[in-house]
C-alpha cells in the first residue's frame, strides 16, 4: 500500500517532517507496513482535544530562535550543539525552553546553555553502553525514550537508525526542540506506546525499555 501523503492528512505541524522523511526512508523496505499506520497514530498522539497544554507547548516550540550551532555533541554527558549566540539570542533560547518544562531525562547543553534536567540519563548510559552489543549500523527501537536523550546517545554509537517511541506529547516537542538544532538524519520520537506499534516487525536489530516496567500493572502486560 502506497503511504498517503500529507496533504491527504491534517498531521500535527511538528511532525510533517517526520512523515516525509519515514515515508522516503522506509516506503520501500520492511518498514512500509508502519507507514500506512503512522497517520492516525501521529494524529492521537498529538491531539489538542486530548492535550490541553499543547497550544502552550507549541507556540514554546516556536518561539525557538536561530543559533549558529557548530559541533554537534552526541557522545557526551550533555547531549548539543556548541557555538556562541548574542545575550538576546540566549535569553530568547532560555524562555522556549523554559516553556517546554518539566525536563526530566538530559542533560542538554545548546550554545553554552546547560539544560538541567531533573535525571542523569547520562549516568544510567555510562553504566549501560559497555554491557551491549555494538550499535554500530543497526537499526534500534527505543520503547518509553522520554525526550529521546538515550536515543542520541544511541545515535553517537553508531546506529544507522534509532526509533524512539513515547505517549507523552511534551516528550516529544522537547525531542523536537533539540533536533531543531542538532538537525540529524535517522532519528525519530513518535508520539505513541508500544502496543500501537504493528505486530511480527521483526526489523530492530537492537530494542531498549528502560524505565518502563515499573509504570506496567504486570510485566507481562502488552
Amino acid at each position: 500500500m502506497t503511504p498517503q501523503s500529507p496533504l491527504e492528512h491534517a498531521f500535527p505541524p511538528e511532525l510533517v517532517s517526520d512523515w516525509e522523511a519515514l515515508s522516503s526512508r522506509w516506503q520501500d523496505g520492511p518498514l512500509s507496513e508502519w507507514l500506512t499506520l503512522l497517520p492516525e497514530q501521529f494524529n492521537a498522539g498529538l491531539s489538542p482535544a486530548r492535550y490541553g497544554d499543547l497550544p502552550r507547548w507549541r507556540d514554546a516550540l516556536a518561539s525557538l530562535p536561530p543559533l549558529p550551532t557548530a559541533d554537534i555533541q552526541l557522545n557526551t554527558a550533555r547531549v548539543g550543539a556548541s557555538g556562541t549566540a548574542s545575550s538576546e539570542t540566549m535569553e530568547a533560547l532560555r524562555s522556549a525552553l523554559m516553556g517546554l518544562h518539566p525536563w526530566r531525562k538530559g542533560p542538554f547543553e545548546l550554545c553554552g546553555l546547560h539544560i538541567d534536567t531533573e535525571w542523569r540519563s547520562d549516568w544510567k548510559w555510562d553504566r549501560l553502553a559497555d554491557a551491549v552489543a555494538p550499535l554500530e549500523g543497526r537499526r534500534v527501537l527505543d520503547v518509553g525514550c522520554g525526550n529521546g536523550y538515550h536515543c542520541w546517545r544511541m545515535l553517537g554509537s553508531g546506529a544507522a537508525e534509532v526509533v524512539g517511541i513515547d505517549p507523552t506529547p511534551l516528550f516529544i516537542l522537547q525531542f523536537k526542540a533539540v533536533q531543531y538544532y542538532l538537525q540529524q538524519p535517522g532519528i525519530h520520537v513518535l508520539p505513541m506506546t508500544l502496543e500501537a506499534m504493528p505486530e511480527h516487525l521483526p526489523v530492530f536489530d537492537t530494542v531498549f525499555s528502560m524505565g518502563v516496567l515499573y509504570h506496567r500493572r504486570t510485566p507481562w502486560s502488552t
